[in-house]
């Protein structure tokens, strides 16, 4: 059955999506929030979000994620739902703190629009903890009832959950309590070093190493063949006995869209990115940034190889060189496919840990840590 869930999200996870923006503001003011520096309190204009959905139709994409900041504070969010549908996108998704649906006939007015499914931002189950993550009081009723009324409607609906400091005891119970409301998607999102995150570190950065017992009574829910749980960010590392959990590692596009100017100008004008150092041990992509450091200091990047413990035989070796016509994402791919590798938690205990980069990540999700046997003094 995890296979069988793993090749499905695999799929899914491949499918051509589009981004879509429309708002530079919120009403919720998140500890954790991301996107804060960009939110000035405007709003993108129809005849802009048009342009961006037909970027997205000549990609390829034929499902469309409405975003923000929160796009139901768009006024014009009925009109842009219509307008995506009557343009040719097959699905139309959209991501909010769902605090909008609990007015009146919102949810009705969304559902008659045309949108297909909504992803609600419900980082717990316990009121005083989303408000301490959300600072707005009265945000958890609204919430509530939201996701209650986007469920009421029928809409295809997730649930967003930030793990941090404060909510990652509770979890569990968590998804629990909202699998007993009707709902059966999650994506459970690891807390990274930017935004108002890094600001607010010291309230929500925690030790995974001690949350890994908190964190395995919600992962061991997705045994259950009726829920689909997804992990954005979360280190591999932490996933030992649920590496079905592990993202696929085509999601690190994602990562690179958006900033492939700024890497592409560390590579060719020696301009280091403004998120360089002490958040850099707890950012995911700390060992990409780490690869690109190395082609550009040495010239060219040799693949890896498995541990002793898995194989001592010779393997073909692949080289990607740096030149003129750099390209980060050809170098993405080339760092997915030779130089993706991770270590368990009990490589620690192997006397070549230090030399050693675990294995590539496809085969971690597909046979599990438990090909990795440390070596011993």
């Amino acid at each position: 059955m995890k296979k069988e869930k793993l090749k499905l999200k695999d799929t899914i996870a491949k499918e051509k999506r589009h981004w879509v923006r429309i708002t530079n503001s919120c009403n919720n003011n998140c500890l954790f929030c991301l996107d804060k520096e960009n939110q000035d309190g405007t709003f993108v204009s129809f005849q802009e979000i048009v342009k961006e959905f037909k970027k997205g139709l000549s990609l390829g994409a034929k499902r469309v994620i409405i975003s923000g900041g929160d796009p139901t504070i768009h006024p014009d969010i009925f009109k842009i739902i219509k307008k995506a549908n009557s343009i040719g996108y097959s699905h139309v998704q959209m991501i909010s703190n769902g605090r909008m649906l609990a007015y009146g006939d919102f949810a009705k007015k969304l559902k008659e629009a045309g949108l297909d499914e909504i992803t609600i931002s419900m980082h717990s189950h316990i009121k005083e903890k989303l408000e301490k993550m959300t600072q707005i009081k009265g945000s958890y009723d609204q919430a509530m009832r939201g996701l209650i009324n986007a469920l009421k409607y029928k809409f295809i609906v997730s649930v967003d959950i930030v793990i941090n400091k404060i909510n990652y005891k509770t979890l569990g119970d968590s998804l629990k309590f909202f699998i007993k409301l009707g709902v059966s998607e999650f994506d459970l999102l690891y807390v990274i070093p930017f935004g108002s995150a890094w600001k607010n570190r010291k309230k929500l950065f925690f030790s995974p190493e001690k949350a890994k017992d908190y964190l395995d009574k919600a992962f061991e829910l997705s045994d259950n063949p009726d829920l689909f749980i997804w992990t954005n960010r979360l280190p591999a590392i932490f996933l030992e006995g649920y590496e079905h959990l592990i993202q696929n590692p085509i999601k690190l596009k994602d990562e690179v869209n958006g900033t492939q100017k700024e890497f592409e100008a560390y590579i060719f004008n020696n301009k280091e990115r403004n998120c360089k150092g002490e958040r850099c041990k707890y950012c995911f992509m700390k060992d990409f940034c780490s690869d690109l450091e190395a082609i550009k200091k040495e010239g060219k990047l040799t693949s890896k190889t498995e541990p002793i413990c898995i194989s001592k035989k010779k393997v073909k070796k692949y080289t990607f060189k740096l030149d003129k016509k750099f390209d980060v994402y050809n170098f993405l791919d080339f760092y997915i496919q030779h130089r993706y590798f991770v270590k368990s938690l009990r490589c620690t205990n192997c006397r070549y840990n230090n030399n050693c980069s675990g294995a590539h990540i496809e085969k971690i999700r597909k046979e599990g840590f438990k090909i990795l046997k440390p070596i011993k003094e």
